[in-house]
């Protein structure tokens, strides 16, 4: 049935008032071309060059390439699309561009380029699905321009493109700060794991094949001597239909959060589920540990347990848990795994190379205080990408709601 005020199109349903019409008659299209490559250089002479999505950005192309003698040109503010493989990719021209056959430009005739610009972000997978080729997809100019759009009156779409684009400024300030914050918590992880808090007095000391100085009254010990590696593993008794709650390597994200876990029943469970885990203990990702797929375990729960790709570090007494896992964390230890790593097709560490890893030892109440600076910057970022996440999601709920008509906007209100 049909809304009152509106009508069924091949996409579904528009306002009245809107029109559903092909790019080609709203739009100029420009197909790239590349040119010879005796005209390209990383000099930055002539208007800077770009072939493909590869120098895409969130909203504009990075330039590393120049070229003297252009073929095609696209205007600053034409919408930049992947034409090959993968088909269908969108960024704004900052400025004047020569653009290769990988792009095609797209400038709107009386119509907004950004309305545009995110007409074509919201049915990309639309697009998608009219490209050519099984092995190297791409589609050709008369696929473009026979491409429909809803097309509302131009204030309707500049007040759509208004808003989007004010949601997307919230969402470049968002990765901008966690972007800082993510840098200050690398040096303050550098200064505190090697400086400390408050000291006068350094030594120099050689740890895992690293000169560095420490404060005069910190230790040098071995992980296996201030943890307990792999303590409990699940017993092979176990009842086939005993609940377990899952933890792969996949599990944790990029600032050391388990996100989700499995629910299995054991009998059924991946073959590596075999470690049990523990509130604070810290899981070690000893398989590509240039991944950082390390957390500690925040839940008191008796049935979770981890994968074999972990070691298990349980603090001993005098030890804080979030210090130990900062350390892991930090680029020191990290990268001393990397040059421990074993096989090409799945480097990996073993649990003695993580247990002989020489490790900082400050006072247990220097360690507290570590620990607690650091995790209130990652405190910061967490909120940050949750309100990064949050703006995602009502971006994604507006396009689909005002590219559509569903939901109408005020062309008098300031956005």
């Amino acid at each position: 049935m049909v809304k009152e005020g509106y009508k069924k199109t091949k996409y579904g349903f528009i306002p009245d008032s809107w029109d559903f019409l092909q790019l080609k008659d709203i739009a100029n299209l420009n197909m790239g071309s590349s040119p010879p490559s005796s005209t390209y250089n990383e000099e930055g002479d002539g208007l800077p060059f770009f072939q493909g999505n590869a120098e895409f950005g969130s909203l504009y192309p990075e330039e590393n390439q120049w070229c003297t003698d252009p073929k095609k040109v696209a205007d600053k503010d034409n919408i930049l699309i992947s034409v090959r493989a993968p088909v269908g990719d969108i960024n704004i021209a900052p400025y004047k561009c020569c653009i290769g056959r990988g792009l095609a430009a797209i400038e709107g005739e009386e119509t907004s380029n950004k309305f545009i610009y995110y007409y074509l972000k919201q049915f990309n997978s639309k697009l998608q699905s009219y490209s050519q080729g099984s092995t190297f997809s791409s589609i050709n100019k008369k696929v473009l321009e026979t491409f429909f759009v809803n097309y509302p009156p131009l204030p309707e779409q500049k007040k759509i493109a208004s808003i989007l684009s004010s949601v997307d400024k919230s969402i470049e300030k968002t990765s901008e700060i966690i972007e800082e914050t993510k840098e200050l918590k690398k040096g303050l992880m550098q200064e505190l794991l090697t400086k400390g808090i408050g000291h006068s007095e350094f030594k120099e000391v050689n740890i895992n094949g690293k000169t560095m100085e420490l404060p005069l009254n910190w230790e040098i010990k071995m992980l296996k001597n201030v943890t307990q590696i792999n303590k409990n593993n699940i017993s092979t008794s176990t009842p086939e239909d005993y609940e377990i709650e899952y933890i792969d390597i996949s599990s944790i994200n990029d600032i050391g959060k388990i996100e989700e876990t499995a629910h299995y029943n054991y009998g059924n469970a991946p073959s590596r589920a075999k470690r049990l885990v523990n509130i604070d203990d810290v899981i070690v990702s000893t398989v590509r540990p240039y991944l950082k797929s390390f957390s500690i375990i925040k839940e008191d729960k008796e049935n979770l347990v981890c994968s074999t790709g972990f070691a298990v570090l349980t603090p001993k007494f005098n030890m804080e848990t979030e210090y130990i896992y900062y350390f892991v964390w930090s680029n020191h230890f990290v990268n001393y795994m990397k040059r421990l790593m074993r096989g090409t097709s799945y480097p990996a560490v073993n649990k003695n190379d993580v247990a002989n890893t020489f490790i900082p030892v400050p006072p247990l109440e220097e360690q507290k205080k570590i620990a607690s600076i650091l995790t209130s910057v990652d405190a910061k970022i967490q909120k940050e990408e949750e309100y990064k996440a949050k703006l995602e999601k009502l971006k994604k709920g507006l396009m689909q709601k005002l590219l559509t008509g569903e939901v109408r906007v005020n062309t008098d209100m300031e956005v």
